[in-house]
């Protein structure tokens, strides 16, 4: 019995909802619309463009238009020929007369008689397009006009490869660009990706050189307070993309005292100059296990840094560096203090110059 009472209280809430909607609906479209702006859609003008295809893409241009509902278009007049230049020469009797205008889309108007010509049609704004065909590939622009000044209210442009199967899309785009503001790069919608923007990136190809190098450590501050230098040999993988370089490292050494390390760091650096030879600077982040006197720790190793290159342009490369670490970890020393007033354990974080020289290739 209280489930049946449940299931008839919530087919009750369900019904009020609905009626809410329709009810709700209705009125919204009781509504009336918004006035929509005149548009006048001029004759397109085109370079290396078949007058069919223009005809085709004035057509496409006010269908998006339509459609938008936000637009009402009207038809724009033909422009008128050209103006003779001052002092040309009457052509002789019997000469055929010219036509009253000029052939489909050859001529294209100033904003002043782009804006006449809205203006006898009664718009509010004149829209032109224009198409240029250059090789494979083609650019649309379109310009709208304020005909009460013959201002440019919005303007952009697109470019298309897939020919005239993308007219439709690259229309819709341009239209889409002018109803919200936004630029034509960033109005794209599901259905309106040009074949060029559905293409990877070109991307340019990283230098690569891989090599051996030498690095010495001159350590302060190690828990058993030398200041000897520990060597290491290690590998080099090199990558300049030009405008910046990177590397991956690794090292391994030691010293006969006890001393031991072994890391493995990436850094990245600014080039200096673009020539054969180039100063850089940058830093390198380290992880590595050291034992400088005392118990021996890990983590990671802060180490800006500054260097030369040599070879740059070259199949084979001289690299030297100069740089000072910083250790985040610290390492214990092998034997516990004692004083009066207990035992402890005295800890180093350690740093200093490191310097390296390698050779890539």
């Amino acid at each position: 019995m209280k489930i049946a009472l449940r299931l008839a209280r919530l087919s009750f809430v369900i019904a009020v909802g609905m009626c809410v909607v329709v009810a709700s609906a209705g009125t919204v479209a009781a509504q009336p619309m918004g006035r929509a702006q005149t548009v006048a859609v001029l004759v397109p003008t085109g370079d290396n463009i078949a007058p069919d295809l223009l005809r085709a893409a004035q057509d496409i241009l006010r269908d998006h238009l339509q459609r938008t509902g936000v637009y009402s278009v009207v038809a724009a007049p033909l422009p008128a020929p050209p103006a003779p230049p001052p002092g040309a020469v009457a052509p002789p009797p019997g000469t055929p007369p010219a036509p009253a205008a000029p052939p489909f889309g050859s001529y294209e108007p100033s904003p002043v008689e782009a804006a006449r010509l809205g203006s006898m049609a009664g718009a509010d704004l004149a829209i032109a397009l224009r198409l240029t065909h250059f090789g494979s590939s083609a650019r649309l622009r379109l310009t709208a006009y304020a005909t009460s000044t013959a201002q440019v209210v919005y303007w952009d442009s697109i470019l298309i490869n897939g020919g005239p199967d993308e007219l439709d899309v690259a229309i819709e785009r341009l239209v889409h660009g002018m109803q919200s503001g936004k630029p034509v790069r960033d109005s794209a919608e599901l259905e309106t990706v040009t074949a060029k923007e559905t293409m990877a990136l070109n991307r340019r190809e990283a230098n690569k050189s891989f090599g051996i190098r030498i690095t010495s450590l001159l350590p302060s501050n190690a828990p058993d307070g030398q200041f000897d230098p520990v060597t290491a040999g290690g590998l080099c993988w090199l990558y300049d993309a030009r405008s910046w370089m990177a590397d991956l490292t690794g090292d391994l050494g030691g010293g006969s005292d006890g001393r031991f390390i072994i890391d493995a760091a990436i850094g990245a650096y600014y080039p200096l100059l673009r020539d054969d030879f180039t100063p850089y600077i940058g830093g390198v982040v380290r992880w590595a296990y050291m034992t400088l006197g005392g118990q021996g720790a890990s983590g990671l190793v802060l180490q800006p840094t500054a260097g030369i290159l040599l070879g740059r342009l070259s199949s084979v490369q001289l690299r030297g560096e100069v740089g000072y670490f910083f250790n985040t970890f610290a390492e214990q020393e092998s034997q516990l203090q004692v004083t009066s007033t207990g035992t402890y354990a005295v800890k180093h974080y350690s740093s200093g110059f490191v310097f390296s020289v390698g050779i890539g290739f």
